[in-house]
């Protein structure tokens, strides 16, 4: 079992107690609005949609499109599967994208997919404190798809990225 797989398998655990905790990683379930996916909603909702941390500014419209962009990736890979395309090019390239070698000093973004910010303005977030959070959530993201999907070369594929994504994470988060 690699680290990401284990990761995720333990925020599994975790999000039995506080379901909340998944929210970024489940890229298969429909966000209803900046803190609420559907899970939050089916149960009531709650105080789970609360944060009584501070977040930085535009951090939850990040988390938001890493969400959504990682859905993208995954649902482009599966329609190349289906297609008889290759889906590991995709998905190299997503992580090319993602796992700029070497890293830059901006915030790294699948080239395919549109930025999580306006065009020509500056983030409200540092790359240096985004970039990793940003590739371990794709990281955790990429690794439920591999978990849950039964082709198991594309499983291999999600599950490769992952593993590169979480590299990367724990390569700049320093």
């Amino acid at each position: 079992m690699t680290l990401v797989s284990q990761s995720a398998t333990l925020l599994q655990l975790l999000g039995r107690l506080h379901p909340e905790a998944l929210d970024g990683i489940r890229p298969h379930l429909p966000v209803l609005g900046p803190t609420r996916h559907v899970h939050l909603a089916a149960h009531g909702g709650g105080q789970a949609g609360l944060n009584p941390q501070p977040l930085p500014p535009g951090a939850t419209e990040l988390r938001l499109a890493v969400a959504g962009t990682v859905n993208a990736v995954a649902n482009a890979a599966i329609t190349a599967r289906l297609s008889g395309a290759d889906p590991g090019g995709i998905l190299t390239e997503v992580g090319d994208d993602w796992c700029p070698t070497p890293p830059d000093r901006r915030l790294p973004w699948p080239r395919h997919w549109p930025l999580p910010w306006p065009p020509g303005e500056p983030f409200p977030i540092d790359p240096g404190y985004a970039t990793p959070a940003v590739q371990a959530q794709a990281a955790l993201a990429f690794q439920a798809y591999a978990s849950g999907i039964a082709d198991e070369e594309l499983g291999t594929a999600f599950g490769e990225l992952a593993e590169r994504l979480c590299e990367a994470a724990l390569g700049n988060a320093g």
